[in-house]
């Protein structure tokens, strides 16, 4: 699914690369409330207008400001500023290795995964062992249905990244190799938090959304709601949808009516993905929502566009809000194309279910990844 970040390599990740690596001492050792302050809000961001010319450093510093941005409740336009920001530098050949990383950021918002990963094959030729780039590869092998590949570039990080780090993304990427790894890994990276304590900077909340989803694929959602209730760090949009999931599996709709209607009246641009939770938590406590015909008329636009990086919100859409078993299966299948986590099955084995399509659910009968 789309939070995981789905979850994305949040860009202040980048930042935290700085921290001291770990380095193992022995060769056996076995090593994976959204702040609305006005400082965070978009007309507090500087504009390119104010960047000295060709100044490379300026504009990559000014992008990342824009993706932290960006990745906020409202302001997931700003990914397509960015894009705009950065393409002239692009299309210039330039071959900064931060501005390079924020371009396959973009292209990973996208959908663009092949592109993606042809930025970062770039990278690697000159840094194979840069950690933002490593982190992002893993991230996108993951979201294709890829862990091996996934934690290959995890063990780049071995001696270059922190512990945690390193950790974190090593036991995320073993974690989706069964069921056996995935309660091991869950109970791995729960120990190291033990020791280690829980981090103050940006990687809080990476963690804590990376063993909430664990703890989702093992159906503790009360664990998982602990989990995201430590976070002190900002909110991301993909955080909230994350934490509505875990709420309304829990059947603590009111609880999502009030808290999703608050983060949407604080922004100025609507979000599909809480909007479509905000409606389903409505419709189960009072059989309708006063969302749901905006909610109707913006899906209705997306199905126009054939709105490819929203296919899983439109699966979802026909699937608990306006059940329509042909077009739930269309774009559960349409989402499988791009993406192949455990929430990406699910939906589309729920698709088939409804659709009537009962003969082996496995594997082999999912439509293949299409190259792009």
């Amino acid at each position: 699914m789309k939070y995981q970040m789905a979850m994305t390599v949040f860009y202040c990740l980048i930042a935290s690369a700085q921290a001291k690596p770990y380095i193992p001492a022995s060769p056996d050792e076995v090593i994976a409330v959204w702040d609305m302050a006005a400082s965070r809000q978009i007309h507090g961001l500087p504009t390119k207008n104010n960047l000295p010319p060709e100044d490379i450093a300026a504009l990559t510093q000014l992008a990342n400001q824009y993706l932290d941005q960006a990745a906020q409740p409202g302001f997931a336009y700003l990914y397509g500023v960015t894009e705009a920001l950065l393409k002239p530098a692009i299309k210039n050949n330039v071959q900064d290795t931060a501005l390079l990383v924020a371009w396959a950021q973009v292209q990973q918002h996208q959908h663009k995964f092949l592109l993606a990963q042809e930025i970062l094959k770039k990278i690697f030729t000159r840094e194979p062992n840069h950690i933002a780039a490593n982190l992002l590869a893993a991230r996108l092998q993951l979201i294709q249905g890829n862990p091996t590949a996934a934690q290959a570039y995890c063990l780049k990080l071995l001696g270059h990244a922190d512990l945690l780090t390193f950790s974190a993304c090593s036991l995320e990427a073993r974690s989706y190799q069964g069921e056996k790894a995935l309660a091991e890994s869950y109970a791995q990276l729960q120990q190291l938090l033990a020791s280690q304590g829980l981090p103050d900077d940006e990687r809080q909340l990476w963690v804590l959304q990376m063993l909430a989803d664990m703890a989702v694929r093992l159906q503790l959602y009360t664990q998982a709601q602990d989990l995201l209730a430590k976070m002190s760090q900002p909110k991301s949009l993909s955080a909230w949808v994350q934490w509505a999931d875990i709420q309304l599996a829990l059947n603590n709709n009111p609880l999502v009516a009030e808290k999703i209607t608050d983060v949407i009246k604080q922004t100025s641009q609507l979000d599909d993905a809480l909007l479509i939770r905000l409606v389903m938590a409505e419709k189960k406590l009072t059989g309708e929502s006063q969302w749901q015909m905006q909610l109707q008329e913006r899906f209705a636009l997306r199905e126009q566009r054939d709105d490819q990086a929203h296919a899983a919100d439109l699966a979802i859409y026909y699937l608990d809000v306006s059940r329509d078993a042909k077009k739930a299966l269309y774009w559960a299948e349409r989402n499988w194309q791009d993406a192949r986590e455990p929430g990406d099955k699910k939906l589309l084995v729920r698709a088939q279910q409804l659709a009537g399509v009962t003969e082996n659910l496995s594997e082999k009968n999912i439509p293949p990844m299409e190259a792009k």
